[in-house]
């Protein structure tokens, strides 16, 4: 282990950042997470305290954690100011590895302060687009992508404020993702695989996809689905969304859409279940 992590005051990089943004690190490997995280509305920035702070203390990860409340995003002077402060103090240069990440807003600044951590590893959800300020240091453009040593990207392309991706990076397609894009992530059991492939040895694609397979019986995901199928030229496909779901799973609400989306539309060829 990076022994000169533990001459870190962990007090320095711990804190408000201005009015709305905080800081938290707590260290204790070579092995360094930087994770921007949005508070639920009506929560100050500093209570805020992140889910993957447990974990990433079982992996014996270092975790900086850069919270912004409810309401703002990353670009704030003091936020820049943050990491300028990083640069000079050499922080991240004190780490064998280095990964940002973050989903949605926190995928945006994700990709825009792995800069200060030139060779650092970047994992970026859902990112979403953002007017870029005339004048800034930390910008996703492509030529400051290029320093990262390894980008992957978590592209929902239904996402109406999606960033497109970097040619640089490594594109996994994931439709309907986002918002919530960590919860889901966490939910279907596939965070934890993307976040340590990134840090280690790469991530297999076929990995992912197959742990988004969980999705199909997940009930909130399959409801999104039918919501978005409500125009009368999408009918066929509700009841075969409905029918697949119903026949999975047994539930009854399922089968009864099933069988009314099949007498409603005359649907032809759709057998009973």
């Amino acid at each position: 282990m990076n022994q000169t992590i533990f001459d870190l005051d962990p007090d320095s990089l711990t804190g408000p950042l201005g009015a709305h943004h905080h800081a938290r690190f707590t260290g204790q490997g070579a092995e360094l997470l930087v994770h921007f995280a949005t508070t639920p509305k009506g929560m100050d920035a500093d209570q805020h305290h992140s889910p993957l702070e447990a974990q990433a203390r079982q992996r014996g990860w270092s975790l900086l954690t850069i919270v912004a409340q409810a309401g703002h995003d990353f670009r704030a002077d003091a936020v820049i100011g943050f990491f300028d402060r990083c640069v000079d103090g050499a922080i991240f240069d004190q780490f064998e590895q280095t990964l940002f990440y973050g989903d949605e807003d926190g995928g945006y600044a994700a990709l825009c302060y792995a800069l200060s951590a030139p060779g650092a590893r970047i994992v970026s959800v859902t990112p979403k687009a953002a007017a870029q300020p005339p004048q800034a240091r930390y910008l996703p453009e492509s030529k400051n992508l290029a320093v990262a040593s390894r980008l992957i990207w978590l592209h929902d392309p239904t996402s109406a404020d999606a960033m497109k991706p970097d040619e640089a990076a490594q594109v996994l397609t994931t439709r309907f993702l986002a918002p919530e894009a960590e919860a889901r992530l966490l939910r279907y059991g596939v965070f934890w695989t993307l976040l340590e492939g990134a840090m280690g040895g790469g991530v297999a694609p076929s990995a992912i996809y197959k742990g988004l397979r969980a999705r199909r019986d997940d009930q909130r995901y399959i409801r999104r689905l039918l919501a978005l199928c409500k125009p009368a030229d999408r009918q066929a496909r509700a009841a075969v969304i409905a029918g697949s779901y119903a026949a999975r799973s047994g539930h009854p609400r399922y089968r009864e859409t099933y069988r009314k989306l099949i007498e409603a539309h005359d649907l032809k060829g759709f057998m009973p279940i």
